[in-house]
């Protein structure tokens, strides 16, 4: 044993530190040549066991450029390897200190600067390698994208990239003695889910969102809403896939939020309020979806910011950041093209956008060769221009934005002249202003806004004409306090005020008399909601009061106390809220029977989220609301109807607040999402009744799905591919079956019996659902061809009930058979 340990203790050695043999001078920094200046960069670097270095940090800085230039240098150093006490290599960390001299300063050889392939963007602390025979240096690029390179030995170099998920064809550089070679790097991002989202970066920004108050609320982005399956990449339209959205029938673009007709859920932008969200037939929102930051979702128990409704609301949240870059993208497909167009100049952007959809060009000549009275296809088109800037304490942007849509039934008269039997249009033009700003650098933000235009909508029939052409402006005014770390309190107070004028005409033959009326119509509101944070405990009461006056003299009042609690157990949150909610009648309600008052609803809801992990989150929400004072009546005057026509008898009587209603029901939401992979699987299961007079026995609302269930997937796949589905099931709304049939003599047609109201149901709802992308990278822009494949299974879904002419048989209105999208998107 003595004689092993005197062997060992000989063969020791003293450890030895890594020597340099191999570096590449530091480049001074071009930006500094005009300082003259000297730096000194400390740096600690990991040095492997085979000498190269695997990573380099800075320990003293000399200045943002000169570290830059000090860790590319330092990437390509080469040492003889650290060894330990029994001379066996070991990787280390060591320091190094690197002096800058504009004197000393080698000349530059090789520069250049790395974008992105097909989108131009700056890659900042993007890695590149160069080699030749048994060298190699790496090159780093400043938060601009450029690098720069000295000591480089004349003759050919192959540059390549040294970052995973990107891809570069070789390029080979050659460096000429006395000259300085440019080149421009357009690497490709290959397999995304690889690619490090950190780099060197002068400044990084982090941007927080706190808690919301309400028990659900659901964020939705757009780049995670541009391939899911069976939307067409129309970010409202991935609404309606979540939990509480019920189906619409022949999937129009209608949301029917928590057992609420689509009339009682509110459109907003910004926080400022907007007529509707889709164009005709539901394909695409009215405003670019390029335009929008994400989407908020409340389907119930939201805070006082908002009111008016009894159903849910839709928020679509602009982005008025300004962009990295410029940028754009012309879009075709089946049925519309679009342009978008941004621009920046300093601390000031301009978006422009359009819209059109174009069957209608193809088609309506077709469709004139068929019969003498031709449809003409829907045709729609919208316009947005976006300004956005920075201000000295925040930022103020302006939206302007139109929407036009119509379709029509065109015959010819006697005299071969074209007449329109059927028109349907509906119109909007407004325009947005927001500001948002710091209040002397405190922690008060104050957020105003104002929205001001016309609206028309338009109904041609049997020879007569039915509109309503409001012109409104909204107004909003809010300060912001968030609560200062723990055991705070946060303040939201506000007022939202809409005012403008109001003018319908009523006048189609078929409905008897005509019904007109132009009118003032102001709805000021105020709400105060503050928020107390208790550590692990957030409580957020708040009131919000409602008023409304016509110049016809109609005037009321509502007020609606709202409470919210939220408590965060780790990864899990348990949440609560319950409230009021009012909506008052509508001007020709008002109008015809001024002893109407506000509708009300008083909603509880309790839920629980909780992190399964990084990347899967679950949600389970219960919900009740109660009813009151709903407007029943006049089912047989004219209205502008928001689905299909009402089967069955009519309510007739005057409207009176007779109506009450019962919705119960529970959400549960499981998302799972990636870099690669964007999931979720949601499931409703709710009922919602009515009772239209008193005395009634209670029926099934209109819209009732007691079963909704969703699951769609989209994961990005090798080369730039990926692919989706989705799957539905619904259960069928409720309808009143005709149990007999009369024979009227003097008519001489068959008159239905019917039998109890909703009291039959249609069958059940499937879809299957497809979408797969393909993009191609060019230097400049990106190609995307894509195809999104609705009801691929060809289910003959039945959508709207129907009957022959002497109401024999039914003859139920089916869905679409299965339509596959094409369509094509350049990006630069």
């Amino acid at each position: 044993m003595l004689t092993m340990l005197a062997i060992a203790a000989a063969l020791a050695t003293e450890p030895t530190p890594p020597a340099l043999v191999e570096q590449l001078p530091p480049t001074y920094p071009a930006s500094e040549l005009a300082s003259g200046r000297s730096a000194t960069v400390l740096l600690e670097l990991d040095v492997r066991a085979d000498g190269t270095v695997a990573d380099a940090r800075v320990a003293e800085s000399g200045g943002t450029s000169f570290d830059a230039a000090a860790i590319q240098a330092a990437l390509s150093f080469r040492f003889t390897p650290a060894t330990d006490e029994r001379g066996e290599a070991v990787p280390v960390t060591i320091l190094y200190r690197t002096v800058f001299e504009p004197d000393l300063a080698p000349p530059v050889v090789l520069q250049g600067r790395v974008r992105a392939a097909g989108t131009r963007e700056v890659l900042g602390g993007y890695r590149l390698l160069l080699e030749r025979g048994d060298r190699a240096v790496v090159a780093v690029t400043d938060g601009e994208g450029a690098f720069q390179l000295a000591g480089l030995e004349p003759g050919p170099w192959s540059l390549s990239v040294a970052e995973a998920g990107w891809r570069l064809d070789p390029v080979t550089v050659t460096v000429v003695e006395g000259q300085r070679v440019d080149v421009d790097v357009r690497p490709v991002l290959s397999a995304p889910w690889e690619a490090r989202e950190d780099g060197v970066s002068e400044e990084i920004v982090v941007e927080g969102r706190a808690a919301a108050p309400e028990v659900t609320e659901r964020l939705l982005s757009q780049e995670e809403a541009r391939y899911l399956p069976g939307t067409n990449g129309d970010i409202v339209r991935v609404v309606q896939n979540l939990p509480g959205v019920a189906r619409p029938p022949l999937n129009i673009g209608q949301l029917i939020i928590r057992g609420t007709a689509p009339e009682d859920s509110a459109y907003y932008l910004d926080g400022a309020r907007i007529p509707s969200v889709f164009h005709f037939a539901g394909f695409s929102t009215v405003l670019a979806g390029d335009s929008i930051a994400e989407i908020a979702f409340l389907p119930g128990n939201y805070g006082v910011r908002y009111g008016r409704t009894l159903g849910g609301v839709v928020d679509l949240r602009v982005d008025d950041a300004l962009p990295e870059r410029s940028r754009g993208y012309v879009s075709v497909d089946l049925f519309q093209s679009a342009v978008f167009v941004e621009q920046r100049w300093e601390d000031v952007s301009l978006q422009v956008s359009g819209r059109r959809s174009y069957a209608d060009v193809f088609l309506n000549p077709v469709l004139a060769g068929v019969s003498d009275s031709t449809i003409r296809v829907p045709r729609y088109f919208d316009l947005q221009a976006h300004m956005s800037s920075r201000t000295t304490h925040g930022r103020f942007d302006a939206l302007l934005l139109a929407s036009d849509d119509r379709f029509s039934v065109v015959g010819q008269d006697a005299d071969e002249v074209e007449q329109t039997t059927i028109g349907l249009s509906d119109t909007f033009q407004k325009l947005r202003l927001r500001s948002v700003e710091q209040l002397g650098g405190g922690p008060w933000r104050n957020e105003a806004s104002l929205i001001a235009g016309p609206e028309r909508r338009s109904f041609d029939f049997d020879g007569g004409v039915a509109y309503e052409e409001p012109f409104t402006v909204g107004l909003r005014e809010e300060l912001l306090r968030s609560p200062l770390g723990r055991w705070g309190l946060g303040w939201r107070l506000g007022v939202d005020a809409e005012l403008g004028r109001y003018r319908y005409d009523y006048a189609i033959p078929l409905y008897g008399e005509p019904e007109r009326a132009d009118t003032f119509r102001l709805a000021p509101a105020a709400y105060v909601e503050p928020t107390v944070d208790l550590g692990v405990v957030q409580v957020v009461p708040g009131v919000r009061v409602d008023g409304l006056l016509l110049g016809t003299g109609y005037g009321t009042t509502a007020i609606d106390p709202r409470l919210a609690t939220r408590l965060e157990l780790g990864a899990t949150a348990l949440k609560a809220s319950a409230g009021g909610y009012s909506q008052f009648g509508t001007v020709r309600q008002l109008v015809e029977q001024p002893e109407l008052g506000p509708s009300r609803s008083w909603q509880v809801s309790a839920g629980v989220e909780q992190r399964l992990g990084p990347d899967l989150s679950a949600e389970l929400v219960g919900y009740h609301a109660w009813l009151d004072d709903l407007v029943s009546g006049r089912e047989d005057a004219f209205r502008f109807f928001s689905g299909p026509p009402p089967i069955g008898p009519l309510d007739t009587d005057p409207y009176a607040n007779d109506g009450t209603g019962r919705v119960a029901g529970l959400e549960a939401l499981v998302r799972y999402a990636d870099e690669r992979t964007a999931a979720w699987v949601s499931a409703t299961f709710s009922r919602s009744t009515r009772v239209d007079r008193p005395g009634d026995e209670r029926a099934l609302f209109e819209y009732d799905q007691p079963i909704v269930l969703t699951a769609l997937a989209s994961r990005e796949l090798p080369r730039r591919w990926r692919i989706g589905v989705r799957a539905r099931y619904g259960s069928g709304n409720p309808y009143t079956p005709v149990v007999n049939r009369i024979y009227d003599l003097d008519q001489q047609v068959y008159q239905p019996v019917y039998g109890a109201l909703d009291g039959a149901r249609l069958p059940a709802f499937w879809s299957l659902d497809t979408r797969v992308d393909k993009d191609w990278v060019f230097r400049g822009w990106t190609l995307t061809a894509y195809v999104d494949v609705q009801n691929t299974t060809n289910n003959a879904n039945v959508e709207v009930m129907s009957w022959n002419t002497d109401y024999s048989e039914e003859d139920p209105v089916t869905s679409i058979p299965a339509v596959p999208v094409f369509g094509l998107r350049g990006e630069w």
